[in-house]
């Protein structure tokens, strides 16, 4: 009998006791900062989006990007539509995309002091060759052909740069995806399987925090691009930040879980993590226990494979010593072209000199803005998009026959 009372007694929620746990930490924490939810500049909560999109500065010339406020801030997509893609594909685009050249991310990054360098030298040769040397045999060239081969050894080699990185941007996205469609099926399971109210709606709200806290956790701005850095309080603004999308969620800002996941953020803690760590909770304490609850964990067990995956590619670039062997061949091919060249172009060697520079150093510096997907993939739409997916289910089922 007593065994009874004792398997069918309610244990406090395990959350409970680690929040109790660190109670003192986390609210002397956040009483500090308690104000800064309100300082929140960068975030708008959902009410207050007149569109989905609202929340973006879009540029002027391609309305599927974010606007890049800084020569050197790469170009970052946004999610496409049919009519993206309408555009994407029209036969007038090459037209479209030359008169965009020097307004490109790739140009303009390479801008200074990449093209500064190799125009200053082309044009000092240029002029010394034309108008300081008196006869042809004391002008400064160097044979062509040779060159040539090196150059041709250089394009591969950034394309191969520029492959490896590919792949690492489209593992990225598939892990990413793989969040979010993982989070819809937890969602579904979990307004099914499990039993009490409060549970499915804790469950829910922290299916709905992972995708922000992921967010946060691989992007150390939360993808909000426009804060700089060099601010004196960029981590306040960032908790700020954090803190008001979390609070869109929860609604309460003294909530448990609200309170605990704000406290891991600012203790600089494994967020997503420690919320996967709650949701198990949910389920071992679930009254059902049968194959359906075991599905629920086998669901959080792929967000945890997800999010390792995913830090995976954060923590280790491609190897250093290829990457900066392959910056060091480029610096020295791009200042020793115009030697090779000016015996063909002559005059025009300096712009010639640009041109050919820009189509090689181009590539490569594609592949380093995707060996980082996680600055240019559109991270903040997947969260909102993982928001609104398990926003539906929720309201889809409350309706139904497990609304109890």
């Amino acid at each position: 009998m007593i065994l009874l009372l004792a398997r069918h007694t309610r244990r406090p929620p395990m959350h409970m006791r680690l929040f109790v746990a660190s109670s003192s930490v986390s609210r002397a924490a956040l009483s500090s900062l308690s104000s800064s939810a309100t300082d929140a500049k960068f975030y708008i909560p959902r009410k207050e989006r007149a569109t989905s999109n609202s929340m973006y500065e879009i540029d002027n010339i391609y309305d599927q990007r974010i606007k890049r406020r800084r020569r050197i801030d790469p170009t970052r997509e946004l999610n496409y539509t049919p009519d993206h893609w309408e555009r994407h594909k029209s036969v007038f685009r090459r037209i479209k995309h030359m008169l965009t050249t020097f307004g490109s991310s790739p140009f303009q990054r390479l801008m200074f002091p990449d093209f500064f360098v190799t125009s200053m030298i082309a044009g000092s040769l240029t002029y010394y060759n034309n108008f300081v040397v008196i006869d042809a045999s004391s002008q400064l060239w160097i044979d062509g052909s040779g060159f040539a081969a090196a150059t041709t050894a250089i394009a591969l080699m950034t394309g191969f740069r520029l492959n490896a990185s590919n792949a690492r941007y489209a593992e990225g996205r598939k892990l990413i995806g793989a969040v979010h469609s993982t989070s819809r099926d937890l969602a579904t399971n979990t307004m099914m399987w499990i039993k009490l109210r409060e549970d499915k709606k804790r469950m829910i709200n922290l299916i709905k925090a992972f995708s922000v806290a992921m967010t946060f956790h691989l992007n150390k701005k939360g993808a909000h691009h426009s804060i700089r850095r060099c601010l004196p309080n960029f981590e306040e603004q960032i908790y700020a930040e954090y803190q008001a999308e979390l609070l869109d969620i929860f609604s309460d800002d003294q909530n448990e879980d609200f309170l605990l996941l704000c406290n891991w953020f600012w203790m600089k803690e494994n967020v997503p993590l420690g919320i996967t760590t709650l949701m198990r909770q949910i389920i071992a304490e679930n009254e059902q226990k049968d194959s359906f609850t075991r599905e629920l964990d086998i669901h959080v067990h792929r967000l945890v494979q997800s999010l390792g995956g995913c830090e995976r590619i954060q923590k280790t670039p491609l190897p250093t010593c290829f990457t900066r062997h392959t910056s060091r061949l480029l610096w020295i091919w791009s200042n020793l072209l115009p030697f090779a060249i000016y015996p063909v172009c002559g005059l025009y060697t300096l712009p010639t000199t640009i041109a050919i520079s820009y189509s090689i150093m181009g590539i490569e510096d594609i592949g380093v803005q995707l060996e980082e997907p996680f600055n240019i993939l559109p991270l903040r739409q997947y969260a909102d998009n993982t928001y609104d997916s398990v926003h539906f289910i929720e309201s889809a089922y409350a309706s139904g026959k497990y609304a109890s």
